[in-house]
């Protein structure tokens, strides 16, 4: 990801309600993403895993993938927050990363629709 830093996925055990663990994560870094009660994205440098991960009421934190045998505990959709946050993780494809819009084989990005700019609230 383009100048950020990459987040930790935390499960959480099943807490009666959904603050409390979920909460307190808060005082690692910043909760880019959650889904109340389990599971949370968590922006804070991979070498501090082992810290988050102590904390109470967490079942793991993890950096690149989930072991199959929690994979198997989770939700549907808890499942698909992890494919997400796995996805958000992978490389793309981008032919023409890092190369001028106007380099030899490519094209020039489409010009903004009539009426549009910064003075447009919508922008």
């Amino acid at each position: 990801m383009w100048g950020t830093e990459r987040e930790l996925l935390v499960v959480l055990e099943h807490p009666g309600r959904a603050e409390g663990p979920l909460a307190a994560l808060a005082e690692f870094g910043r909760v880019t993403s959650a889904l109340p009660p389990r599971l949370a994205l968590l922006a804070v440098p991979a070498s501090r895993a082992a810290e988050v991960g102590a904390g109470a009421g967490v079942r793991g934190v993890f950096v690149d993938g989930v072991p199959s045998a929690l994979r198997e505990t989770l939700s549907p959709a808890e499942v698909l927050f992890v494919d997400g946050w796995l996805a958000r993780r992978s490389d793309k494809d981008r032919p023409a990363q890092g190369r001028p819009w106007d380099a030899p084989g490519t094209f020039p990005p489409d010009p903004p629709p009539p009426g549009a700019g910064a003075a447009d609230p919508a922008c």
